[in-house]
């Protein structure tokens, strides 16, 4: 995905909702890595997040570079300053956590929409030039958190 500035991410949310009439937010995940921008989502509609690992788009050799411990400091302060709010089981191997909190994400954006309209959602991405864009998990009501699958 293309970084986008601001003004872009605007644009494309009106877009979209123009036509689907169901996006309610839209972020550009930076600094904060996925799980940051998501955890913050979540915490601003008071509702529990679920994101599923493996349909999570990753560049090129993202995974192949974490699992050798090529990763970021801000990746792991970004983990010790939101931890207690992500669901990880035990088993999840600490690369797989590297790239979920990790900043260097090309500007990709995350999108909140009725889950019944996703796949429509997702095809307006598609459609619009974004051919990565993947229907990642979904919103259900509890606690603001994360939980990864």
């Amino acid at each position: 995905m293309a970084q986008l500035g601001m003004m872009s991410v605007f644009r494309i949310k009106c877009g979209w909702n123009r036509r689907s009439r169901c996006v309610h937010a839209v972020t550009d995940v930076t600094g904060f890595g996925l799980l940051g921008h998501a955890l913050e989502m979540a915490r601003g509609s008071n509702v529990a997040l679920t994101i599923r690992f493996g349909d999570l788009p990753f560049l090129g050799e993202a995974e192949q570079l974490a699992q050798r411990n090529f990763v970021t400091g801000a990746s792991i302060r970004n983990w010790a300053s939101y931890a207690e709010s992500v669901n990880l089981h035990a088993g999840v191997a600490e690369w797989r956590r590297h790239l979920l909190t990790d900043p260097q994400t090309s500007g990709g954006l995350l999108v909140a929409c009725h889950r019944d309209r996703a796949a429509e959602v997702a095809k307006l991405i598609t459609d619009s030039g974004y051919p990565h864009a993947r229907i990642i998990g979904h919103a259900s009501s509890g606690r603001p958190a994360i939980t990864i699958e």
